[in-house]
């Protein structure tokens, strides 16, 4: 199952040593007891036994804390740490500072792994020497198994930088459509990349991290392997989850493509011409800000009126937003109405429009994780 012979990093370096062959599982976990047990049995029980499970109680006010403290007396490999809530992103860095496996894999604490998901995964870098390796996975909502990836590959497919780069640019165009890049959960990832290159998450971001972290790690690596295997579980729950935290908190982090995309546009600065990069980043921008409107607007409430009648008009006023208007090309289905209310500033009726658009994708409860 793999030697555990340790291998050091570069000089000077004052990160842990690096275990070859282990798997570091990092999970942070924030008031998930309703799910943790389902997620933390899946790993423990994987086939693949070369793990170490880091456990990161990012603040929980419910059980969560408990749970994990359990799971640590009964397995060895379990480590658990108690930290203050700053959010997903701060809870990954924590857990990345000090993992020692050769590989990183991330899992939310209310999703779960299928039995031989870790094992499929090193057999694809060891056949490969792909420098992430990318599990398919299910959607599940109401315990019913629905597609993984959009825009994902037929078959198994190993992507070259220029494939990298050409996946990205459909990202930019179609951002709901084009996800393989858009999670961090579900893949192998190899720590010295990230850890030779100083690569974290953004603890400012409480959306679109993800995104940004991938595409900082694709500046130091150029070979991913997609497995199409379902090897991983992401469970929706029946409510917009992101937005109504944000609503009760920040709204404007639902925002945090805007970071995102300048990641993105880093990444492709050097392979791409300006112009398009501007224009594709810019049709991006608006696009996304379109999906996170519809989101937080179906969330409209008596409670939260006047905070997202605040958050429209202040997007509408936004420079950037405006700027970028000019690069919206909407693909059939894309709203071509919001964008236009967006240049007239006519908050109420984006706000009409985003509520109803929201009514008609989710539903009353709509699953938005």
């Amino acid at each position: 199952m793999g030697s555990l012979s340790g291998t050091k990093m570069k000089e000077g370096s004052d990160i842990h040593e690096i275990v070859t062959d282990l798997i570091s599982v990092i999970v942070p976990v924030y008031n998930g007891e309703k799910y943790l047990s389902l997620c933390g049995e899946s790993i423990i029980n994987q086939s693949y036994k070369n793990i170490e499970i880091i456990l990161i109680n990012d603040g929980s006010t419910d059980g969560s804390g408990k749970i994990c403290d359990a799971f640590a007396l009964g397995d060895n490999r379990i480590r658990v740490i108690h930290a203050k809530n700053n959010g997903p992103a701060a809870a990954r860095n924590i857990g990345m500072e000090c993992a020692r496996g050769e590989f990183i894999f991330f899992i939310d604490a209310d999703d779960f792994i299928e039995k031989n998901a870790l094992e499929l995964l090193v057999e694809n870098y060891h056949e490969t020497k792909a420098d992430i390796i990318v599990g398919d996975f299910k959607s599940i909502h109401n315990n019913i198994p629905g597609p993984g990836h959009k825009g994902a590959f037929a078959d198994d497919k190993l992507l070259l930088k220029q494939d990298i780069i050409s996946y990205a640019r459909c990202y930019l165009k179609r951002p709901n459509r084009f996800t393989l890049f858009a999670y961090s959960w579900g893949r192998l990832y190899k720590s010295a990349i990230i850890k030779d290159n100083h690569i974290n998450f953004n603890p400012n971001l409480f959306t679109y991290e993800d995104v940004a972290f991938n595409y900082d790690y694709f500046k130091h690596s150029s070979r991913v392997y997609y497995c199409k295997a379902a090897i991983y579980n992401h469970v929706f729950h029946d409510h917009y989850m992101s937005a109504t935290m944000m609503m009760s908190g920040d709204p404007i982090k639902l925002f945090g493509y805007m970071e995102a995309l300048d990641t993105i546009r880093d990444y492709l600065q050097d392979n791409i011409a300006m112009a398009d990069i501007n224009r594709e980043i810019g049709h991006a921008y608006v696009s996304l800000t379109i999906i996170q409107l519809v989101r937080a607007c179906g969330q409209v409430n008596a409670s939260n009126r006047k905070t997202i009648h605040n958050l429209v008009r202040d997007l509408t006023d936004n420079p950037k937003l405006r700027h970028n208007l000019r690069y919206y090309s909407p693909s059939k289905g894309d709203s071509r109405m919001i964008p236009i209310l967006m240049k007239l500033k006519l908050v109420l009726p984006i706000i009409w429009v985003c509520r109803y658009k929201a009514y008609k994708r989710y539903g009353k409860g709509a699953a938005a994780k």
